[in-house]
C-alpha cells in the first residue's frame, strides 16, 4: 500500500496471533455450552414419552409441546438478537 499500512489475510492474523489461553477459554466455554444445548434436544426426546403416559396425552398434544420449546427458542434467539444489536454495538 503507499501509505505504509500493512494489510493482513484473516488466515495471516490468525497465525501471527496465536492460539492462547484466551482462545483455550473461548473454546472451553463454546463447548460447554454446545453440550448444554445437545443435553436439551436428547432429554426432550425421553421427556416426551413419559408426559404423555403421565399426563394422558395425545400424540398430537406430546408433539406440541415439544414444538412450543422451538417456538420459545425461535423468540428467543430473535429477541436476544436485538438486544445484543441495541446494546452491544457501541
Amino acid at each position: 500500500m503507499e501509505d505504509g499500512n500493512r494489510s493482513f489475510t484473516v488466515d495471516e492474523a490468525l497465525v501471527e496471533m496465536g492460539f492462547g489461553k484466551f482462545q483455550l477459554c473461548v473454546l472451553a466455554y463454546a463447548g460447554m455450552g454446545m453440550v448444554a444445548e445437545a443435553m436439551k434436544m436428547m432429554l426432550l426426546s425421553f421427556v416426551g414419552p413419559a408426559v404423555q403416559s403421565l399426563w394422558n396425552l395425545s400424540s398430537r398434544e406430546e408433539s406440541l409441546i415439544t414444538s412450543v420449546v422451538f417456538a420459545g427458542m425461535l423468540i428467543g434467539a430473535y429477541s436476544w438478537g436485538i438486544v445484543a444489536d441495541k446494546h452491544g454495538r457501541r
